[in-house]
C-alpha cells in the first residue's frame, strides 16, 4: 500500500493535533480543523489504511486514533518542520552561555536546567571526561614527602584537583621541574592522545638522575587520571515526568525515576548521540526497557570536529519534536562556538 500525499497530510494532521491536545484524533476533528479539501468519509478510509500500515493505532475503545512509534518516525524523518526560536529565548540561551563559559561544569549544569524549562521535559547533560579534552596546564605541588597535589586545567577552563600518592619521595624543586617538563610535553594534547611510555622516556631523559623517580610519579598521575576519568552527569526537570505520565501510571514513573539515579544507564542513553546532528529515538527504538514508553532527543557539543559532551531530553513520544530539536541545535551550536573561542 503506497503512502500518497493525501495519506501523508492526514498522518501529519493526526500527529500535530495529538501533540497539541493529547486526545485521540477522529476524522471529524481533522475535517473541521485542517483544510484538506476532502470529506470525513474519505478521511476515515485513509485513516483505516494508515492503521493497516501501522502508522496510527486505536487506543482502547476510543473512536479516535493516535500515532504509533512508526508514525512518529515517519513524521520526524520527513514531515517535521523545525520551529523558530523566539528572539527572547535566543537571548536567554546566548547570555547564559556567555556568562557561564568560564567553567564548563557550571555551563552544562545551567544549560540542562534551561533546556528542561524550555521543553517541559527531563534533561540529561554530560560534561567531557578529562581524557577527551586538551590540557592547558598541569601544576604539581608537594603535600608531604609521599604525595603531591595535581591541578589540571583543560581547554574548557575546567579545573580538576587530585591528591596523588607517590611511590618515592618528591620535594618542591622536583615538583617544579616535573611540572615544567609535563607542560612542555602535554600542553595542547588530550590524555587519550598521549603515549605514557614516550612521556616517561622523555621525562627520564630530561631529568637525568631523578628520571626514575619522575617516571614513577608520572605513572601515579596517569593511573589517577584514568581512574577519575568520569564525566559529571546532570539531571534537571525530573519532576516533568509527573506531568507527562498520568496518575494511573505511577509504576512507569517510578521505574523511570529509578533509572535516572543510575549513572551507567544515563551514559548509555547519551552515548548514542550522533556527533554531528540531533539523534531522535522513539519508544521501542530505545535499547533500555524502561525507556520504551518515551522518546529521547540528544545531541553533542564539540571542540572542532571532536564531540566532547552530550545533552539530551527524555519526554513523552507525543513531545513537540519541532521545538525540542530547535532548542537542542541552538544550544549545541552556541556551546561549540564558545568553546572554540575559548580554545584560541
Amino acid at each position: 500500500m503506497d503512502m500518497n500525499e493525501r495519506k501523508l497530510k492526514i498522518l501529519e494532521a493526526i500527529i500535530r493535533d495529538y501533540i497539541e491536545t493529547g486526545d485521540p484524533v477522529g476524522s471529524r476533528t481533522i475535517s473541521k480543523k485542517y483544510d484538506l479539501g476532502i470529506s470525513s468519509a474519505t478521511i476515515r478510509n485513509e485513516m483505516a489504511d494508515l492503521e493497516e500500515l501501522g502508522l496510527i493505532v486505536q487506543p482502547h475503545t476510543s473512536a479516535g486514533r493516535i500515532p504509533s512509534d512508526k508514525g512518529y518516525r515517519m513524521y520526524v524523518d520527513g514531515m517535521m518542520k523545525k520551529s523558530h526560536i523566539t528572539p527572547e529565548i535566543e537571548e536567554v540561551i546566548t547570555n547564559l552561555i556567555k556568562e557561564k563559559i568560564n567553567h564548563i561544569d557550571t555551563l552544562v549544569e545551567e544549560t540542562a536546567k534551561l533546556v528542561a524549562m524550555l521543553t517541559n521535559c527531563t534533561t540529561i547533560a554530560m560534561t567531557p571526561p578529562i581524557s577527551q579534552v586538551c590540557i592547558k596546564h598541569i601544576q604539581l605541588v608537594p603535600v608531604d614527602d609521599y604525595s603531591v597535589a595535581c591541578v589540571v586545567v583543560t581547554d574548557t577552563n575546567s579545573v580538576k584537583h587530585y591528591v596523588i600518592p607517590t611511590p618515592k619521595a618528591i620535594d618542591f624543586n622536583m615538583c617544579m621541574a616535573l611540572t615544567n617538563i609535563l607542560n612542555e610535553t602535554i600542553k595542547g594534547n588530550t590524555l587519550s592522545q598521549l603515549s605514557l611510555n614516550k612521556l616517561k622516556f622523555s621525562i627520564e631523559e630530561k631529568m637525568k638522575e631523578y628520571g626514575d623517580i619522575a617516571g614513577s610519579v608520572l605513572q601515579a598521575i596517569d593511573d589517577t587520571l584514568k581512574q577519575e576519568d568520569s564525566p559529571e552527569i546532570y539531571i534537571r526537570g525530573a519532576n516533568n515526568i509527573l506531568d507527562f505520565n498520568g496518575m494511573d501510571e505511577k509504576d512507569k514513573t517510578r521505574t523511570l525515576l529509578k533509572l535516572l539515579e543510575e549513572k551507567p544507564y544515563l551514559r548509555k542513553i547519551l552515548d548514542q548521540s550522533s556527533p554531528n546532528s540531533v539523534t531522535i529515538r522513539i519508544g521501542e527504538e530505545n535499547v533500555l526497557t524502561p525507556m520504551k514508553d518515551y522518546s529521547v532527543v540528544s545531541t553533542s557539543y564539540r571542540i572542532g570536529d571532536h564531540a566532547i559532551g552530550n545533552i539530551g531530553i527524555i519526554g513523552p513520544t507525543r513531545m513537540d519534536y519541532d521545538q525540542v530539536v530547535s532548542v537542542l541545535e541552538y544550544v549545541s551550536y552556541h556551546i561549540t562556538n564558545m568553546l572554540k573561542e575559548l580554545g584560541h
